[in-house]
């Protein structure tokens, strides 16, 4: 797993705003994204911003109510190698 970043909100349109931690060597457009617990949260949809501090907008595939929880937390990128391992949210 790679740090993507630390969320900084979750915006009307259930996207995640992550401040993402440099140095970026490549577009995590289409990447996955999971918690520290390998709980899968979202896909990076676009990376915003200017170039010395891009935010990435990943959409929010877990419930609302949970997806606020998120929040400060830390969220990484999936390497292709963990996919196996992943957790997805039991549907409500």
């Amino acid at each position: 797993m790679r740090v993507l970043g630390e969320v900084v909100k979750l915006t009307r349109s259930r996207n995640f705003l992550v401040k993402m931690k440099p140095p970026v060597k490549e577009d995590p457009k289409d990447k996955r994204v999971v918690s520290e617990d390998l709980l899968l949260v979202g896909v990076v949809s676009d990376v915003i911003g200017p170039v010395h501090e891009p935010y990435a907008l990943v959409k929010v595939v877990v419930p609302l109510d949970k997806a606020k929880e998120f929040v400060g937390k830390r969220l990484y990128l999936v390497e292709r190698r963990e996919e196996s391992r992943l957790i997805t949210y039991p549907d409500t």
